[in-house]
């Protein structure tokens, strides 16, 4: 992945990329209390601010949000780091930014 400063964030006054960042601080920058178990997708959907059909319709389309869906079951579930990873890529210091895909 191509990184720009939009995906450089600052945590404790250093400049970190969200891939390299422990779920300790992806859960302090985003002020989350860990439930310590995959996320159905109403829990993911509300974490990112998200209707539930808005996320069914990323997963679908292929946006790049890992999932887990076990064999042979409809259940689809979240890991908490996947989904507040994703949320910390996001980060831009302004609106004329522009994340790289």
């Amino acid at each position: 992945m191509l990184l720009t400063t939009a995906h450089l964030i600052r945590v404790e006054g250093h400049a970190m990329n969200p891939d390299h960042m422990s779920f300790e601080q992806l859960c302090e920058l985003f002020n989350y209390a860990p439930k310590g178990r995959p996320l159905d997708p109403k829990e993911a959907a509300e974490l990112l601010g998200l209707s539930v059909d808005t996320l069914e319709g990323y997963r679908t389309r292929g946006v790049p949000l890992r999932h887990f869906a076990p064999p042979g079951s409809r259940i689809i579930r979240y890991a908490e780091r996947d989904v507040l990873g994703w949320l910390a890529v996001g980060a831009r210091y302004s609106t004329s930014e522009q994340v790289a895909a």
